[in-house]
């Protein structure tokens, strides 16, 4: 898993982002679901408990792309965790299925903005094929350092 690798080399702590109804493995459910909750804008319930975010100086933000966009449990965790999230380095990594990161960023940025500014300062995304991962150690760490030599 890309979270646990970029946590244990940067002593990390993680934080799974979890919805309240999961997601059914059946890929075409799946998509049905998130076709659906794309289309209302009624994205998912989460059901977690979020540590007080202010303690943190870096946030490494994690997810899934899909459909080229932000995967709906971040949409839906950025809804009603963005505002905790402000005067941050923010550093985004995402998994993608062969198309790349979409709009993905952009939409995590705009998230983001506070009367239409951003108060944080991003990092170049690390942008992993899913099927790849085990073998982008030298990417990943690169991306780490980058990261960890502006903190």
């Amino acid at each position: 898993m890309l979270a646990s690798q970029i946590a244990k080399e940067t002593q990390a702590d993680i934080l799974e982002i979890v919805v309240k109804s999961p997601y059914d493995r059946n890929y075409q459910q799946t998509l049905a679901r998130a076709n659906s909750e794309r289309e209302t804008a009624n994205y998912p319930e989460l059901n977690m408990q979020v540590p007080d975010l202010s303690q943190y100086q870096t946030i490494y933000l994690g997810y899934p792309v899909w459909a080229m966009t932000l995967s709906h449990p971040m949409t839906a965790f950025l809804i009603q965790y963005g505002s905790q999230l402000q005067h941050k380095q923010i550093a985004p990594f995402m998994t993608e299925g062969g198309y790349g990161q979409g709009d993905s960023v952009e939409r995590l940025k705009g998230m983001l903005k506070v009367d239409g500014s951003s108060t944080n300062r991003y990092e170049t995304a690390l942008v992993i094929d899913g099927n790849k991962v085990d073998r982008e150690v030298k990417q990943i760490n690169q991306w780490i350092h980058r990261v960890t030599q502006r903190d």
